[in-house]
């Protein structure tokens, strides 16, 4: 069955936002396979809302759908805590970070789901590598024709977002020396990381049909794109971000998303070469907001970016619109900042030890 026919979102502009998150032991830190602990004791009210994910160490925290970035981050810290609440019966503790700096393949166990006995049988030794964690946005909207131009727009400005949210410089005990190396290990599986323009939704569904005609997808949630059209919920998902919990940080980094698919809506994007874009997101993995970003001929830094477009935003109205103008001084704040893969750097540095780095990520 089809499940690319694109379904408008009732209300535009609502949003949601999920959350994976790891579990680890509460004195070593080390990873945890109890995921099936939370789903026996979780409150009623919150079934639906924490999903399983591909490894026992792991769930997912998923909004209701939102009008709102401030809604969202009370939703996802809120159940966070009682997520936490279940882990102090059973010495685990909930943690937020794109990978875990010392853990192994083989401490982990793959949730028993026919789903992900699929993945594990065709990705083999990817799959059983894959011990990450990202954030996913989705913002609703009511039109095919909206969905593609924010879609186009994204594929330029992901990286500005891959590099807001880098948080995985460590894995299996070694410095990548990157700040996102969860995008890296994101991008072995093969409908993965950079996308591609399209010219209309029928284009889009055309793509999808021939991978669902040649059976390599069941979906259209066999596609992992870093940007993603969610026919089924009416939305475009920003997927590319690495899982952290700084309850600021989410909500800005989330309002500024929700504030681009609006402005992106109102106007044709431009399109650059598929080299230039995956040059971005390179840079955004190796060096974060540190990193140069690419348009049009002209080079600046992936921050200067970022203020730019906040700064076209602001004369737009476009936060005044969501109801988010008064964050607009702390969004611009939050660019300058450390990001939280330098902090992580900075911290294991001072300490020489893991542990210290896994506190930051502590719910």
């Amino acid at each position: 069955m089809s499940l690319i026919k694109f379904n408008p979102s009732k209300k535009p502009f609502t949003i949601g936002v999920e959350l994976e998150v790891r579990l680890v032991d509460n004195r070593s830190y080390s990873i945890k396979n109890c995921s099936k602990k939370i789903f026996k004791h979780l409150p009623k009210k919150l079934n639906g809302f924490v999903h399983k994910e591909l490894l026992e160490s792991m769930v997912e925290i998923v909004t209701p759908i939102c009008n709102n970035a401030f809604e969202t981050t009370k939703f996802i810290k809120k159940t966070a805590k009682k997520i936490d609440k279940i882990g102090k019966k059973y010495n685990f503790r909930v943690v937020a970070l794109a990978t875990h700096p010392f853990e192994t393949k083989d401490e982990n166990k793959i949730f028993p789901d026919k789903r992900y006995k699929r993945f594990e049988k065709e990705f083999q030794i990817v799959i059983r590598n894959f011990l990450i964690c990202g954030l996913h946005i989705h913002i609703g909207l009511d039109s095919e024709e909206r969905v593609i131009r924010a879609y186009n727009t994204m594929v330029n400005y992901f990286p500005i977002f891959l590099a807001l949210s880098a948080n995985s410089p460590f894995f299996n005990g070694e410095d990548s020396g990157l700040a996102s190396y969860r995008s890296k290990i994101f991008e072995q599986l093969p409908r993965a990381s950079i996308f591609e323009y399209f010219n209309s939704y029928k284009e889009y569904e055309e793509l999808c049909k021939q991978l669902q005609n040649a059976k390599m997808i069941e979906s259209f949630k066999d596609i992992w794109w870093d940007i993603r059209i969610h026919p089924l919920f009416g939305t475009i998902e920003l997927r590319v971000c690495d899982s952290f919990y700084d309850e600021e940080r989410l909500k800005l980094l989330t309002l500024f998303y929700h504030s681009l698919i609006l402005y992106s809506t109102k106007r044709e994007p431009k399109r650059e070469f598929l080299q230039i874009i995956k040059q971005n997101k390179w840079n955004a993995t190796r060096y974060g907001l540190e990193g140069i970003f690419i348009e049009q001929n002209r080079v600046v830094t992936i921050r200067e970016k970022a203020i730019e477009l906040i700064e076209e935003m602001e004369r737009e109205n476009i936060f005044k619109i969501l109801g988010y103008q008064d964050e607009v001084k702390n969004l611009k704040k939050l660019i300058f900042l450390d990001s939280l893969s330098k902090i992580q750097k900075e911290i294991y540095k001072k300490t020489e030890d893991f542990k210290e780095v896994i506190k930051l990520g502590l719910i």
